[in-house]
């Protein structure tokens, strides 16, 4: 299928005329609509100030992403005019951009969430690179993570990500021009799919990791029970470990696989998290804004080359093993219901 983000020339045109539109009306519309909510929350007895965050937040991400902008434009422009975008000192500038732009987000959802992380699980020996990651996707929130995390180390961080993330003109800019991947997950031609993802991985050295997102969107109950019929119509006997999660949903091990297969000596790393299950979606946002009672745990795991099989089958029970693993340390550190939302 083809893909239904349009092209750069059209898409770019439209995204930053939006960002600059909307970056010129935020000063003047911001203190305008904080005093409504203002009024809006003092009227409803919310304490936490709900209204009062949501325009907090959304004006603090639109100029965010406008200063970003030019930030990514100054680099183009020490290209020069970018025509040098792929030497590693021009590489590494736009590394550094995109750490600082994703540790800004966490920052500000931090503060105004807020979402405080609580990184004393994280072992920093565990953080380096020549690894594949892992990572437990369960909020717009925390695709940000192995940016900030990696990123934050000095790592080259590339990553696999859905195309519609290309409608955000910094991670379409930086992305591109990093050599990230923004696959398409309703094509029919999963090898055209899948080869990018391939040449990402192959990139992967000592100073570099490849990121991956192997359960493909956000957790939800009706996404998961229809995960394991899938899989019970292919394997019964994995559908039977498929319907061990609670927390997480089947991992696809497509995208993983090639990445196994174009880095063989690459660690993996499992990058796990707990506390942003009520920052799942637009709404579970919109409702939980100033619950102070919020707080993103993270954990990684690390696993050396050699322990890792070598045939297809062997590495696709490994992963669900894997999964499993990281299912029930979120289920001792969330020992709630998994939402449904």
């Amino acid at each position: 299928m083809a893909s239904k983000v349009p092209g750069p020339w059209r898409r770019r045109t439209i995204s930053i005329l939006t960002l600059i539109t909307s970056a010129v009306l935020t000063p003047i519309v911001a203190p305008i609509a904080t005093a409504v909510a203002y009024i809006q929350d003092r009227r409803t007895g919310n304490g936490r100030f709900r209204q009062v965050r949501i325009v907090a937040l959304v004006s603090s991400m639109i100029l965010l992403d406008f200063v970003s902008r030019i930030i990514l434009f100054g680099v183009w422009l020490q290209g020069p005019l970018g025509t040098n975008s792929k030497s590693p000192r021009i590489q590494r500038k736009y590394q550094n951009c995109m750490t600082w732009y994703t540790a800004m987000i966490t920052s500000i959802i931090g503060k105004l969430a807020p979402l405080p992380v609580d990184t004393s699980e994280l072992d920093p020996g565990l953080l380096e690179g020549n690894a594949i990651v892992i990572g437990r996707h369960r909020s717009v929130f925390d695709a940000v993570l192995p940016s900030t995390i990696f990123g934050g180390r000095g790592l080259l961080t590339l990553y696999t990500m859905k195309e519609d993330l290309q409608w955000d003109p910094n991670l379409d800019i930086v992305g591109h021009r990093m050599g990230h991947v923004f696959v398409n997950r309703t094509s029919k031609d999963l090898d055209s799919e899948l080869q990018p993802i391939r040449d990402l991985a192959a990139r992967v050295d000592d100073e570099s990791v490849a990121v991956i997102f192997p359960e493909g969107t956000f957790f939800n109950k009706t996404r998961l029970e229809r995960a394991i019929k899938a899989i019970e119509r292919r394997d019964p006997r994995r559908g039977a470990l498929a319907k061990q999660f609670r927390h997480l949903l089947p991992p696809r091990p497509a995208g993983t696989l090639a990445m196994l297969e174009a880095a063989p000596n690459a660690d993996v790393i499992m990058l796990g998290h707990v506390g942003i299950e009520p920052f799942g979606s637009i709404p579970e946002i919109l409702a939980n804004l100033g619950d102070k009672r919020n707080r993103l745990r993270v954990k990684a795991w690390r696993f050396d080359r050699s322990t890792i099989p070598h045939s297809v089958d062997e590495q696709i029970e490994w992963l669900f093993q894997r999964w499993l693993e990281m299912d029930r340390w979120i289920d001792s550190h969330h020992p709630l219901p998994a939402s449904t939302a």
